[in-house]
């Protein structure tokens, strides 16, 4: 039997029963507020069996199959859904608790990673990496504008071995407040310190694709990786992103965070940046 007829006989049970004590005590004058006793169970009733029959539909359960929408590192992820917030330069306020490294940031560019089609002859054919690039600036050395919408991924370059000798081991961890009280201090929504996000294959996009990005390679995943290390390499680059995250637990209302990557043996930033989170969405 299921659970959806076993509460249309409990509710015919409580319909009889409670009829039945009303003509035993009074035939008419308790028939009122049987009635009422009636209508309230049966409205329990109703408003269980509605509940049942969400939870069985199709699109509750592809929701309840859908899980976490977070990417993880190197593995690839849709581009979201979103609304575009209006985003522009954090305040002084924000910013001045920020001090830079001094070290350079360049080829700042601002995207997504997720799917773009490349043509070989008739082909075509579709890749995972960096897309919907734009150009980013940096201000005050290490702050970058503008800032990243919910989930969008900043990327930029550094000299590598200046880079290398910043970091004796863990030094560097993310730092985010919320950007109209900061004073409360530090948000958990970023809880993964790596410096890389994109996986080398991202950067390099395969030639002829839909991006417009001259910059490629061709082959596969592997030796279009290759291709990136070995530029990256003989420039003395190194390359960094960071994913603006949100946390899947967290449900409150769509806020701007200012993170810093924050170098706790020097109390010196690399980068600073604002950011849309967008969870609750």
């Amino acid at each position: 039997m299921t659970v959806r007829n076993t509460i249309y006989l409990l509710a015919g049970a409580a319909l009889l029963s409670t009829g039945h004590a009303a003509t035993a005590a009074d035939p008419f004058g308790g028939l009122k507020s049987a009635v009422k006793k009636v209508k309230k169970k049966k409205k329990k009733v109703d408003d269980a069996v509605e509940i049942i029959d969400r939870a069985a539909s199709p699109s509750s359960v592809r929701s309840i199959n859908r899980g976490s929408t977070s990417a993880s590192p190197r593995v690839a992820t849709k581009t979201p859904t979103r609304t575009d917030y209006k985003m522009g330069t954090p305040s002084a306020n924000l910013t001045s608790q920020t001090k830079c490294t001094g070290l350079a940031l360049s080829q700042v560019t601002i995207g997504n990673l997720g799917e773009y089609t490349f043509q070989q002859g008739f082909s075509k054919e579709k890749r995972t990496g960096f897309i919907n690039r734009k150009s980013g600036k940096v201000s005050k050395s290490c702050i970058i504008t503008p800032g990243l919408q919910s989930r969008e991924i900043l990327y930029f370059e550094v000299d590598r071995a200046k880079y290398k000798a910043l970091d004796k081991g863990n030094d560097f961890e993310w730092q985010c407040v919320r950007s109209d009280n900061p004073g409360a201090g530090v948000t958990d929504y970023w809880n993964w310190n790596s410096d890389q996000y994109l996986g080398d294959s991202h950067m390099k996009l395969h030639c002829g694709n839909d991006q417009g990005i001259s910059n490629c390679a061709t082959g596969t995943n592997s030796s279009r990786a290759s291709a990136y290390s070995a530029d990256m390499k003989k420039r003395g680059k190194y390359g960094i992103s960071f994913m603006a995250r949100t946390t899947e637990k967290y449900r409150g209302p769509t806020e701007k965070l200012y993170c810093q990557y924050y170098n706790k043996r020097t109390g010196q930033s690399l980068v600073g940046f604002e950011y849309i989170s967008a969870s609750g969405r």
